[in-house]
């Protein structure tokens, strides 16, 4: 797995950490976007832990299964415990700075973070078609999802057609009613 480079604003993760306060679904836009959340959670457990290199927030790093190691060892650290963690006397224009392996692969990881994911189709075999599919969890199979789009005409890859993939379990603040 490549490594991806994220930039977070203090403010936007500020946003995100009241959003999830008030029990708000998060819905992420991309495959990126969704590696970043994840990663900030296991880059603030680190920090609550004081790994090293946790301490360095234009600088941190996240190897591509070290979330393994990390969820044993305390498994209770929430979402809110971590992303406080990591801007912990930082000022709202402060930017949260690294570079994540993450490897999301099915039937091991557990998101932390996201609820909802919008993506587009990927390409079988893919690094994204593991994220999309361990996202997606035992309950749908990624391949006949992805079959029957592909019977109905949609578009794949990068310029393809978009669609949402919801957790199992949570609802979109529409169905609530």
């Amino acid at each position: 797995m490549h490594a991806e480079h994220f930039y977070v604003s203090v403010k936007e993760l500020r946003c995100i950490i009241s959003a999830l306060e008030v029990g708000k679904p998060l819905a992420v836009v991309g495959t990126t976007s969704t590696r970043t959340l994840e990663s900030l959670y296991w880059l603030g457990v680190k920090r609550l832990r004081g790994m090293e290199g946790s301490d360095n927030i234009k600088q941190l790093k996240l190897g591509q299964f070290e979330w393994i190691g990390l969820s044993v060892a305390d498994p209770s650290i929430t979402v809110l415990d971590s992303f406080n963690a990591l801007i912990d006397g930082m000022q709202d224009d402060d930017i949260i700075m690294g570079q994540t392996s993450l490897m999301i692969t099915p039937n091991s990881y557990k998101f932390k973070v996201i609820d909802h994911l919008v993506t587009n189709f990927h390409a079988p075999d893919s690094t994204l078609m593991l994220l999309v599919s361990a996202f997606l969890g035992e309950r749908n199979n990624v391949t006949t999802l992805y079959e029957n789009a592909q019977n109905k005409g949609y578009r794949f890859l990068s310029y393809g057609d978009a669609c949402l993939f919801s957790r199992s379990g949570v609802r979109l603040p529409s169905e609530r009613m």
